[in-house]
């Protein structure tokens, strides 16, 4: 006798169900942050590396192009930005590859495929945690203690987060069926880097003489307000804010977290076809 398991339907998040699996979804996470550095020489000191080249770079290059700041406010500046697109940009690129990194265990045995995603953001975090810690110690060396501002960074890492994730898993579910969507991510993610303010500060690139519209599509970006919200967090000073933008920053980040899972778990069942 056969005995077949399905999932059962819905059309939204199964708290209770992904509780049960919280040891899948540990298992998972863990294996993702171990794979990511085996058989490597340096090991977790790249999630060390990759920030320095790219705040070396960037900084030297707003410091010649914003004269405003110092050598070292700049560089600082640029490393508070830097570390946070870091976890932004792996979280959006490694949920979008979980479906299809994971594909040899999609169609095999049940469980509730949204952990696949979500164990992606677990690395992402550990990456995040290294350069952190680095960037911290040095900016109480050069700046002292942050403003009390502070006490909002785990609220703005949260929502960062649930931003990425949003995009990661709209593209993690379309391109188990529409494969051209891992080669325009990358894409999408350079431009959304020259695109928000992670080295070229918000009140410098709107100070630029531009057409209006284009400062409307640029305020418009709902990781300029992100960004700027991580920044505030260290300086006390929350570049261009203006409400309009940052509602509708909430409002889409909300909007775009409830169509991604309504979409994966509306494509879920037929994962197996296109796998």
């Amino acid at each position: 006798m056969k005995t077949v398991i399905t999932s059962s339907d819905k059309s939204f998040i199964n708290f209770g169900e992904l509780k049960r699996y919280g040891s899948l979804f540990r298992y998972l996470s863990l294996r993702d942050v171990f794979v990511r550095y085996k058989q490597t020489r340096m090991g977790f000191a790249w999630s060390i590396v990759r920030p320095v080249v790219n705040i070396l770079i960037f900084g030297a290059l707003r410091f010649l192009v914003e004269k405003s700041n110092s050598f070292i406010d700049s560089f600082i500046l640029v490393s508070t930005g830097i570390v946070f697109w870091q976890l932004l940009s792996t979280t959006i690129t490694d949920v979008s590859n979980s479906l299809s990194a994971n594909s040899n265990i999609l169609t095999k045995v049940y469980f509730p495929k949204l952990l696949l995603p979500l164990s992606g953001i677990l690395v992402c975090l550990v990456d995040f945690l290294i350069a952190f810690v680095i960037f911290f110690v040095l900016f109480l060396i050069f700046k002292g203690m942050p403003p009390w501002q502070i006490v909002f960074l785990p609220l703005v890492i949260i929502y960062g987060l649930v931003f990425c994730f949003s995009l990661g898993l709209i593209s993690a579910t379309a391109s188990v069926k529409y494969r051209d969507i891992k080669f325009i991510l990358p894409f999408l993610i350079q431009i959304l880097f020259y695109a928000s303010p992670v080295f070229l500060s918000s009140d410098f690139v709107l100070g630029l003489n531009m057409p209006e519209w284009f400062k409307v599509i640029y305020q418009a970006n709902p990781l300029v307000f992100i960004l700027n919200a991580f920044k505030y967090c260290f300086t006390g000073t929350f570049e261009s804010f203006n409400m309009v933008y940052a509602a509708s920053s909430v409002v889409f980040t909300l909007v775009m977290l409830f169509i991604s899972i309504k979409y994966f778990f509306n494509f879920e069942k037929s994962f197996a076809d296109y796998i």
